[in-house]
């Protein structure tokens, strides 16, 4: 049976993988918005292209939850419970993914086939996607997932501090692909004509959401310059601890970031206020709901016995 610690970092590699993939769509969707031919598409193309936009978005949300579950839930620990979370939360990803991945075939096929064989291809490429990744595991034998549960009173061995900080700086590389994606669309943006075109507080919104972005990416590359200047290094328990805040202290700059750009994508198409500040504050809260406050419930249902403090 393959050792806990290597599942938890098996499947921070797989989140990995499909950040780097979810990424490219991302920036593609936000970009798509101000291009200069962007307002003379039909108005399916430009609803098609928030949808997979906020498809995409979705995914990014549940692909960084089990870093977030890991530094607050169980506190760094490798448990059963992170893996268990882990795999379910990838699981539910791929379906918005799939779904995001199948519409924005649709944007490009629609300007060269025609609305029904672009829908066609479209929805071609969804069951294709669910196929491959949703097949397998509906050939293959059911069985428990982590069918070896701990007892409720039995103490859970710490990790090392070697994993611990192998473990989150494999975590900011996973949340790292996505600033890295905002902030080429952020800065590329500006030099659109589409952007020219909005008005001055759109304009603040975007330098706002920008500047956070930024400051968010500071963060993620905060470790790697503390590890290499002050450290030597050397594995600490304080390199660990600054890469814990660090990690953590990106993602609430992150969410507003994306849902600032969010925010003006969505007033860009639909011109209404109320529902791009909807879409935007919903986004809002799905981000910091599903990376801080579901993962600090987990954290505080857990038994203390079960908690080791690094």
């Amino acid at each position: 049976m393959t050792p806990l610690k290597d599942k938890i970092q098996d499947v921070m590699d797989e989140s990995r993988m499909l950040v780097l993939g979810a990424e490219i769509l991302v920036g593609f969707e936000f970009t798509a918005t101000f291009q200069d031919r962007f307002p003379s598409l039909p108005a399916v193309v430009q609803n098609a292209n928030t949808a997979a936009l906020v498809c995409m978005l979705i995914v990014l949300a549940f692909l960084i939850a089990p870093g977030a579950y890991h530094q607050i839930a169980t506190e760094g620990n490798d448990r059963i419970e992170l893996h268990r979370f882990s795999t379910r939360i990838m699981d539910a990803a791929l379906l918005p993914f799939a779904l995001g991945l199948g519409t924005t075939v649709y944007i490009p096929a629609s300007q060269t086939t025609g609305a029904n064989t672009a829908a066609a291809l479209a929805i071609a490429t969804v069951i294709l996607a669910a196929a491959f990744w949703y097949g397998p595991a509906t050939l293959s034998k059911p069985k428990e997932l982590d069918a070896m549960k701990p007892h409720p009173d039995e103490p859970a061995a710490t990790t090392s501090l070697h994993d611990k900080i192998r473990q989150a700086l494999t975590e900011a590389r996973v949340i790292i692909p996505g600033n890295q994606a905002l902030l080429g669309f952020q800065f590329a943006v500006i030099l659109q004509r589409g952007f020219a075109e909005l008005a001055p507080w759109l304009k603040w919104v975007h330098l706002v959401s920008l500047l956070v972005i930024t400051l968010s990416t500071i963060l993620l590359m905060t470790p790697a310059a503390f590890h290499r200047i002050a450290e030597h290094g050397e594995e600490t328990d304080r390199f660990y601890r600054v890469t814990h805040i660090m990690v953590l202290s990106s993602l609430p700059l992150l969410a507003l970031g994306v849902c600032g750009d969010l925010f003006i994508v969505l007033f860009k198409v639909s011109s209404s206020f109320v529902l791009s500040l909807t879409g935007g504050v919903s986004m809002l809260a799905l981000f910091i709901g599903l990376w801080f406050g579901y993962t600090s419930w987990c954290r505080a249902r857990q038994p203390q016995t079960r908690i080791a403090l690094a």
